[in-house]
């Protein structure tokens, strides 16, 4: 059974997964506000209506963010982890925030929701986490003033929403795309300075009172940000398995395992390998999606190669094996690459994002030449399904790019003299069966999309395959 709307299918245990993980999640935080609530009062439940309406609160939030996600980001919910991960970061800051904030509200950090998550996740949904994160704080933190009205500051606490939300956004559309160390830390400590000197400023503006401790406090929780963020970010990426681009970058290194034995056992593999990633970097830049992850796609696509690499085109020299094979025994080498590749991604720990591709890049195509000479063979008629792909239909755009890509580099190469206008009527061709074919079905590509990539794809061939000057 799946819940579809639009082009983005979903089983109905992907969305149990998660609102199961979120309502463990809002139980955990109610808890929390519970008990930070009753640290305000001698008797635990003086207010009960207090507590009550936290706890309705943290619950009509929690449903607000998940009716969001399922409306706008439902691709987030075929990968539970994402979300999980997300989740959780925004539990421990909401925790530490509310409990810190007994101490001094100035010492919260506030915006640390999108120091975590905004390498993990899209900007978007970064920017979405850091709001909800700070208005489940700063409810709690309002319905204080119910408990004991003298213990809560609303100018203190208007004043962390505000630097949280405001400077929160920043960090979510600045931090998520670098992947040196030095950038995060760098615009890091620039945000958490505005954030200090806004602080500071509203602070001597609108408190009633005039607290010089909220130099240094305010600087602890502004700046702690920055260091907690580069602790738990690679924690929740180890633990959650999560890709983000550093985590891509250190995958595509030449000097990974499974890249420099594509490098050394198949060098023309490796080569179109190569090739395909130039190609589907810009394709995914040109339509909004990831090009680290492009480019890891590509590089990973082909790995299964490794098994019987002699048996592939561009690791042949003059002779061919198959000469010597009936149609039906081509097909199973040629068409196993796939689950080979699968089998060596799962070996080396490939994050699914990236070996997915492996099995995708495919989709359920025939392999016309050897169903072509199976058909001379006979009279009768022949199971084309029998010389097909066995694998699955692209899931994400990236993994169609892919699909495209591959394609496209290896016909391209096989033209006599290329140009852009014969180049044009190819990747038309190619493009229209694989919709033909209902290769695309499975993920959310539109068609003005798929024109995109394919103009992008002639305008990279321009660059890659130009006719060089002969010099004497």
């Amino acid at each position: 059974m799946k819940l579809t709307r639009g082009k983005i299918p979903l089983e109905k245990k992907q969305v149990a997964k998660v609102v199961t993980f979120f309502g463990i999640a809002s139980i955990v935080a109610i808890a929390a506000a519970v008990l930070r609530l009753g640290i305000l009062t001698d008797e635990t439940f003086e207010n009960w209506y207090a507590y009550l309406m936290v706890a309705v609160g943290i619950l009509f939030f929690t449903a607000a963010f998940l009716t969001y996600l399922l409306q706008t980001r439902r691709v987030l919910f075929k990968s539970p982890k994402i979300l999980c991960a997300t989740g959780t970061a925004i539990v421990i800051v909401f925790v530490v925030n509310i409990f810190l904030s007994h101490i001094s509200l100035f010492l919260m950090p506030a915006y640390l929701t999108a120091f975590i998550v905004a390498p993990l996740v899209r900007r978007r949904v970064a920017f979405v986490s850091n709001l909800f994160a700070n208005f489940l704080i700063t409810f709690v933190l309002l319905a204080q003033y119910l408990q004991a009205p003298y213990f809560v500051d609303i100018y203190a606490v208007l004043s962390m929403f505000l630097v949280g939300i405001a400077l929160g956004s920043i960090a979510a559309y600045t931090i998520s795309v670098d992947v040196r160390r030095f950038h995060y830390i760098a615009k890091g400590f620039i945000i958490a300075t505005i954030a200090y000197f806004l602080l500071i400023s509203l602070h001597f503006s609108f408190a009633p009172t005039v607290n010089f401790d909220i130099f240094w406090i305010a600087a602890i929780g502004v700046y702690s940000p920055i260091i907690v963020g580069m602790i738990l970010q690679p924690m929740f990426e180890m633990i959650f398995n999560l890709i983000t681009n550093s985590k891509l970058v250190e995958i595509t290194d030449h000097n990974h395992p499974l890249i420099k034995r594509l490098r050394e056992e198949t060098p023309g593999t490796y080569n179109h390998c190569l090739t395909v990633a130039n190609f589907a970097e810009i394709c995914a830049t040109e339509i909004g999606e990831n090009p680290y992850l492009a480019r890891a796609c590509a590089y990973y696509h082909d790995v299964g190669k490794l098994a019987n690499a002699v048996y592939y085109k561009e690791n042949q020299g003059d002779s061919n094996p198959h000469d010597d094979l009936l149609p039906e025994v081509s097909a199973d080498i040629i068409r196993s690459h796939t689950y080979e590749g699968l089998k060596l991604c799962e070996k080396h720990r490939i994050p699914a994002e990236v070996k997915n591709v492996t099995i995708e890049h495919h989709g359920t195509l025939p392999i016309p030449v050897f169903y072509n000479k199976a058909k001379n063979f006979t009279d009768s008629d022949v199971d084309i399904s029998e010389y097909s792909y066995k694998g699955k239909t692209p899931t994400t755009k990236i993994n169609a790019i892919i699909m495209i890509c591959d394609a496209a580099e290896a016909a391209i190469r096989s033209m006599t003299n290329p140009d852009a206008e014969s180049v044009d009527k190819l990747l038309s061709a190619l493009i229209n069966e694989r919709i033909t074919q209902k290769q695309f079905d499975n993920c959310d590509i539109s068609l003005k999309e798929l024109n995109i990539i394919k103009h992008t794809i002639i305008n990279v061939f321009g660059g890659l395959y130009h006719k060089r000057l002969k010099y004497n």
